[in-house]
């Protein structure tokens, strides 16, 4: 059997912990309001933000940070109703689907990876075999907060730390099985839909992941939680938060159904709320 290549020596740099901890703190420092403010127009209009979509003006942000993790005003993302339809999560390019008979996911053009090693055991993973996936990869100009697709309750969780490795292009071609190997949170359901996760997946520069079933503080050294009861269970609909990433990263989502497909073709932008898999005829 071929050996994996081991990712380049600057990959390995970059996915060290510590260079993301820098950026979270450079990126929370409390700078000038005129100076805030200046950085991000400059930002938004580099990278076609929508500063009107925002809950709040550009003006109440005390940090780059606060912009990045902003919230959107109600209405700005509408939510997909339709029972057979199951919405995004999040914004960014649905990047890839698949189906689960062989309990693995493709990461990019003949790189694969496990579903046991994703969701961080034989046992965790056990629903969702024959079932199918999707993920979303999230850029930094991306809205970076992360909204559960179904009616559901979050019932077990696990935190995975990692590395952080990029999760952009160059990153994907470099690391074989990038997401089992990147920091991570596990969100397990009971849905709609059936059983089904959601995994927030961190990567450089991300300093850390939020997720509303646990206060546990994602990159700061933590051990890996293990499997653990989600106590009280946390009930959801549609577009409810789910979490939030400082900078941008990728949601992988993996269901006991195989009777879903894409709604738009892979690769393709989509917005959260925007169908993204649709029940076959």
């Amino acid at each position: 059997m071929a050996m994996t290549p081991p990712p380049p020596k600057w990959l390995d740099l970059l996915a060290q912990p510590q260079v993301s901890q820098a950026m979270g703190k450079l990126v929370a420092v409390r700078a000038p309001k005129p100076v805030l403010r200046a950085a991000i127009r400059t930002f938004a209009k580099a990278y076609k933000v929508d500063l009107d979509e925002a809950a709040d003006p550009i003006d109440s942000f005390d940090t780059f940070q606060a912009f990045f993790t902003r919230k959107l005003r109600a209405g700005a993302r509408p939510i997909d109703d339709m029972p057979e339809v199951m919405p995004s999560p999040a914004d960014g390019v649905l990047s890839a689907f698949g189906t689960l008979e062989s309990s693995t996911l493709i990461q990019a053009k003949g790189v694969e990876y496990t579903l046991d090693a994703l969701l961080g055991g034989s046992d965790d993973a056990d629903p969702y075999r024959n079932g199918c996936y999707a993920v979303v990869y999230l850029a930094p100009n991306n809205y970076h907060r992360v909204h559960t697709p179904w009616k559901g309750t979050v019932t077990r969780w696990r935190y995975l730390p990692g590395a952080l490795y990029p999760v952009n292009q160059m990153g994907l071609r470099h690391v074989h099985g990038l997401f089992a190997r990147n920091e991570r949170i596990v969100g397990h359901c009971e849905t709609e839909f059936g059983p089904a996760a959601l995994v927030m997946v961190g990567a450089t520069c991300v300093g850390h992941m939020r997720v509303a079933f646990t206060d546990l503080a994602c990159n700061e050294g933590q051990p890996g939680s293990g499997l653990r009861a989600c106590n009280p269970l946390l009930t959801t609909d549609r577009g409810d938060e789910f979490g939030v990433f400082e900078m941008g990263s990728t949601v992988v989502l993996v269901t006991q159904r195989r009777d879903l497909r894409p709604a738009l073709p892979v690769p393709s932008p989509i917005r959260m709320g925007e169908a993204m898999l649709r029940k076959a005829e």
